[in-house]
């Protein structure tokens, strides 16, 4: 067997792990349709890392040419739409074998039918995912936050649709610009403190685990504590916003887009901030240290003011040489055994080895992997397009990620 690895650039890659005669390196550009229908029809498994948005181009190929995929993204609907041509032609298209989705999925799933097996009645479901920096790499850094992932997901998180789920029997929705308002705080066994907001669709995940009935089913993200308020403020300011291509005069700094969004006044910035936005000293603190009322020039002048942000952020929160990474997950199952109410707990927390030997390389690259491997062994009988919640794939992926160090710590009361 022969693993190709194609990218736009590849040299990143070869430095780190060198081509040999199992693994080979090939320049591709993913609009070059003609290359890449040939290189999906010579293969046996396609698995596609590339953004959410082009797996369905892919998708399409593999379908065409009878070959299985992989993917950690979400099954979007029109990936879903293929689930019986995909079925017909005896294929499996694996997706959301990462982290969130993919490891939430199978530990969360192996613990309710564990539940289940005992006669057990679930009521209810917490879940939350954050990947954040090791406590001893912040630095100065107020935020207590670096990218270990993709920056513009982190900058556009929680629009397009508003948070929607099930608290205590009763339906809950949050738009956008209240999603960060009203964090919730956790105290993380083996870990510490944390603050959590709620993801887009909680409801979308009843059907996945068979939890219709129950009267709480929340899923979210974690942040460091003060996180969530600051970026409130980069909300209501509207310097989140994807929409509205600006066109910034040259030479603009930093404390001029800032003042774009204010009414004209003569009190300082922080101030003024403040009286639009009734935050603290903390959350403008932490506008100040992003350089938001100094003379730093912008670093694009051309762009949503989104983009802006992000190529700001990914200055100020890189992850430097010296830094680990950090994941922590939470699963919350209340249930109902022989009339008595029950509380299933499940932590997990791993840190990075370094800045590129990521926990969050680990925890998405990982089950990808393990899944791959068992469909080129024949080990998924089940045909289709899937998330990994059958215990099939759920079983073996969580024991051999233990086998890696990715555990959960279980309690129960």
């Amino acid at each position: 067997m022969q693993v190709l690895v194609c990218d736009k650039d590849t040299s990143y890659m070869q430095a780190q792990l060198p081509a040999s005669d199992v693994l080979q390196y090939k320049i591709l550009d993913i609009a070059d349709k003609t290359q890449v229908a040939v290189l999906v029809e010579t293969s046996e498994l396609v698995v596609s890392m590339l953004p959410a948005f082009l797996h369905m181009h892919i998708a399409r190929l593999c379908l065409q040419y009878g070959k299985h995929l992989a993917t950690a993204s979400y099954i979007s609907d029109e990936m879903r739409a293929l689930n019986s041509e995909v079925q017909a032609k005896g294929l499996i298209f694996l997706n959301e074998m990462g982290l969130d989705p993919g490891i939430d999925h199978m530990s969360a799933k192996q613990m309710m039918d564990g539940i289940r097996a005992k006669g057990g009645i679930i009521t209810g479901f917490r879940s939350y995912c954050g990947g954040l920096v090791a406590d001893e790499d912040d630095g100065d850094n107020p935020w207590k936050y670096k990218f270990s992932w993709n920056p513009r997901n982190v900058v556009l998180a929680a629009q397009g649709a508003p948070a929607t789920y099930l608290e205590a029997g009763k339906m809950k929705v949050l738009p956008y610009h209240q999603v960060f308002a009203h964090p919730v705080d956790f105290d993380i066994a083996g870990y510490g403190r944390l603050e959590a907001y709620p993801n887009r669709d909680s409801l979308k995940y009843t059907e996945l685990y068979g939890l219709q009935g129950v009267e709480t089913m929340l899923r979210g993200t974690f942040r460091k504590p003060g996180y969530c308020r600051a970026w409130q403020v980069l909300v209501a300011l509207g310097m989140t916003d994807d929409q509205q291509v600006l066109h910034l005069p040259e030479a603009s700094s930093l404390k001029q887009w800032l003042q774009m969004y204010l009414a004209p006044s003569n009190a300082p910035l922080s101030e003024q901030v403040k009286t639009y936005t009734h935050c603290s000293d903390s959350e403008t603190d932490k506008l100040e240290w992003l350089g938001l009322f100094g003379n730093e020039a912008v670093p694009l002048l051309n762009g949503t003011s989104a983009q802006i942000l992000e190529e700001l952020l990914k200055r100020k929160w890189k992850l430097e040489s010296s830094d680990r990474d950090l994941v922590v997950m939470l699963h919350e199952i209340r249930y109902r055994l022989n009339g008595k109410a029950h509380t299933h707990m499940a932590t997990m927390v791993l840190k990075g080895e370094s800045n590129t030997r990521t926990a969050m390389a680990k925890t998405v690259g990982l089950p990808l992997a393990f899944g791959v491997e068992m469909i080129l062994e024949d080990r998924i009988k089940a045909r289709g397009v899937m998330a990994p919640v059958a215990d099939e794939i759920y079983e073996p992926v969580l024991q051999a990620l233990a086998g890696q160090g990715v555990v959960f710590t279980e309690i129960e009361s």
